[in-house]
């Protein structure tokens, strides 16, 4: 079985909802159980995949992720396996330099462990308001940061700048307009103050229904809506059983790389029909077979 990564950008902002509220928000999106962070789920990921591969080619689509056959004949499992996405940059309001892009030390932890990195992650200690930056970071002024309201203090940090190259190498072609805004813009901070940025720093819309019939909100018809915010980056794993591919000797797998190595642009969670859900989706393989 060969195990590969892959990235989701949010092109704009995505709702993958809970399905219940436990807060004030009435329609929170997916988190982690232990860790609360958001997440996107890995049925999700694999349902649009289902989807946007269809298009292309059925009998690859059956093959990745299984079919139901009709009358008495057993169905078949599929090839394709995929995990949750979870969150890896968050985007941040600042006041200077407009946005940063925030991880922390708990979460950059599980990125080197499923991408078997050789980098070091810097030590933060929860009672520092510290935030590390590379070089040419836009961010900070005087030694100071300001990430929505909180002030903290900036340390320009040679481990932060490998962290930030790496992950803009991944995503964007080296060198690239895009690739120099993000190295750049990528900030390290504490666990605990990353922690509460996840929870607070998401994007909250007041959504209405409008009556068809007399033009004005429907009784009891409004609700508010969380959302992660455009330009979010997540990461995943999937993974596909060579030997369900039937044809060991067949051109499914490079078929399969062949669609989602194009970066596709793709559709997830809900509200499809205001434009909400744009994901690009990024495909690596990992050092892992």
């Amino acid at each position: 079985m060969s195990f590969h990564t892959y990235h989701l950008i949010t092109q704009t902002i995505l709702h993958c909802g809970s399905g219940q509220s436990v807060g004030i928000v009435d329609q929170p999106i997916a988190r982690d159980r232990a860790t609360h962070l958001p997440l996107v789920p890995g049925s999700t990921v694999r349902g649009v995949l289902r989807a946007h591969i269809s298009q292309q080619n059925d009998e690859l689509t059956n093959i990745l992720f299984g079919y139901q056959k009709p009358d008495s004949e057993p169905s078949s499992a599929g090839a394709l396996s995929i995990t949750d996405a979870h969150l890896l940059l968050l985007p941040v309001r600042t006041v200077y330099g407009i946005l940063a892009y925030a991880t922390c030390p708990f979460i950059l932890q599980r990125y080197k462990k499923d991408l078997k990195l050789d980098l070091t992650i810097p030590t933060i200690a929860d009672d520092q308001d510290q935030a590390l930056y590379p070089n040419g970071n836009p961010n900070k002024h005087d030694n100071v940061m300001v990430l929505e309201d909180l002030d903290l203090k900036a340390k320009e940090c040679t481990d932060t700048q490998k962290w930030a190259e790496h992950i803009a190498e991944t995503l964007y072609t080296k060198d690239s307009d895009d690739y120099n805004d993000m190295s750049k813009r990528i900030i390290i901070l504490p666990d605990t103050v990353f922690s509460f940025l996840a929870e607070t720093a998401t994007e909250i819309r007041t959504r209405i229904r409008i009556n068809q019939d007399s033009g004005v909100v429907d009784k009891g018809a409004l609700w508010t809506e969380e959302s992660l915010p455009a330009e979010s980056v997540l990461w995943g794993v999937y993974s596909v059983d060579k030997t369900r591919l039937q044809d060991q000797n067949s051109d499914k797998l490079v078929k399969l790389n062949g669609i989602i190595n194009d970066k596709p642009l793709l559709q997830m969670g809900g509200n499809m029909g205001t434009g909400n859900g744009l994901v690009q989706f990024i495909a690596q393989s990992s050092k892992g077979e």
